[in-house]
């Protein structure tokens, strides 16, 4: 099964994500319910060569902490990360898929260096999120947007695809990434590229 949808459709399809979250909590007492677990599959973030070189000119630089890692191909510098875990459900938009490694945010001027860790898909909320230095709750960096597509197919193994070819960062992660960088040229709402994921489920 394949679903695209656009910008306004994600309004709708995170309120389903939150009623099922509801619907959830509520029925804890009740019958027990199938949990999908995430087992596996790729995560990757998609930045155009045109970012890359803004981002250059500032002395800004992007790396890949292992396990993940980099490729630049056809105009894009790829990141791509291991599944390792969640709960992430595509049908109702529903839980998180925890992402391997860690993303690297360098300032090569100012000698200072942003290790972004406990990377995750927030079904929720509709979010790229990460841990920044210090802290120990996930902040969004970006907000999934432009055109968005899910699928599944049942395998085996079963996965589940998502999508979207736009990746708007968001005004805390631009924040935080300029105060620790001693820069400026993190914006609220700039396109930082497309990212999709293909991870395994379980139904436990």
């Amino acid at each position: 099964m394949h679903i695209t949808f656009g910008r306004k459709s994600r309004l709708t399809a995170l309120g389903a994500g939150l009623l099922t979250a509801a619907a959830v909590a509520v029925s804890a007492s009740g019958p027990a319910l199938a949990d999908t677990v995430d087992t596996g599959g790729t995560a990757s973030l998609s930045v155009p060569r045109a970012i890359v070189v803004g981002l250059a000119k500032s002395t800004i630089i992007t790396m890949a902490g292992s396990p993940a890692s980099s490729s630049y191909l056809k105009g894009f510098d790829t990141m791509t990360m291991p599944v390792t875990g969640g709960n992430g459900e595509v049908s109702n938009f529903f839980g998180t898929v925890e992402l391997g490694g860690s993303l690297f945010v360098i300032n090569a001027k100012a000698g200072k260096t942003v290790k972004i860790t406990g990377l995750e898909v927030n079904f929720f909320t509709g979010a790229l999120t990460g841990v920044f230095p210090g802290q120990t709750q996930h902040t969004p960096l970006g907000f999934f947007g432009g055109n968005m597509s899910t699928s599944s197919d049942p395998g085996p193994p079963a996965t589940e695809t998502f999508s979207a070819d736009e990746v708007d960062l968001s005004a805390r992660a631009a924040k935080a990434l300029n105060t620790a960088l001693k820069t400026t040229v993190f914006v609220r709402g700039a396109n930082i590229g497309a990212f999709t994921t293909t991870f395994d489920v379980t139904v436990s």
